[in-house]
């Protein structure tokens, strides 16, 4: 062999070693660097269904999706098709009950448990002791923590023996209150009873 080919083989094994270590050093750079917000969800599911316990350890509400993406960056979690169904936080341990459900066309959890509902938002009563039993809106915010719902669009009420339409709505699903505010119109349905004969 001669020295220039020897010489050349030297330099060109020095410059695979430099790639080599080069590539290596930005493998770990890269586990290092922020998430980058692309627009595209950091992850994503279909039929999912969530379950969110209190500090306690019961059941405080469970969440089912046909669609979930997540955005880790802006911290932002999409439902499509969302039924929320809250329990009640003061049955007896071991029990289950199912106070309300709340459903929606899409919604929007933020990482302050703010839950927004958008398109055909319906809450139903699960209970029979609630006089209060449907609450309809277009769109919706409910407070996962304290359960406040709040609609700045035209609410209908459905109760025991009423229907009510409100242009604003206030309420709270633990409990089981609901006010209309604004234009508020109430229709009363009273039972017709036997006459004892």
């Amino acid at each position: 062999m001669s020295k220039i080919q020897s010489w050349l083989i030297a330099i060109l094994a020095l410059i695979a070693l430099a790639l080599i270590g080069w590539n290596l050093s930005n493998v770990n750079d890269d586990a290092s660097s922020p998430i980058v917000d692309d627009g595209y969800p950091t992850y994503q599911t279909k039929e999912a269904v969530t379950f969110v316990y209190d500090p306690t350890g019961k059941l405080a509400y469970k969440l089912v999706a046909d669609d979930v993406k997540n955005y880790t960056e802006t911290k932002l979690t999409w439902f499509t098709n969302p039924v929320l169904t809250t329990f009640d936080p003061n049955g007896s341990p071991g029990t289950l009950i199912a106070t309300w459900a709340v459903r929606a066309n899409k919604a929007k959890l933020t990482k302050d448990n703010m839950l927004y509902l958008y398109g055909d938002v319906q809450v139903d009563s699960l209970t029979d002791a609630s006089q209060l039993q449907r609450i309809t809106t277009d769109n919706a915010t409910v407070n996962l923590t304290t359960q406040d719902v709040v609609s700045d669009d035209q609410a209908t009420i459905i109760g025991v023996g009423l229907k009510s339409v409100g242009m604003k709505m206030r309420g709270n699903l633990r409990n089981k209150t609901a006010e209309l505010i604004e234009k508020v119109s109430t229709r009363y349905e009273i039972p017709h009873e036997q006459p004892n004969p």
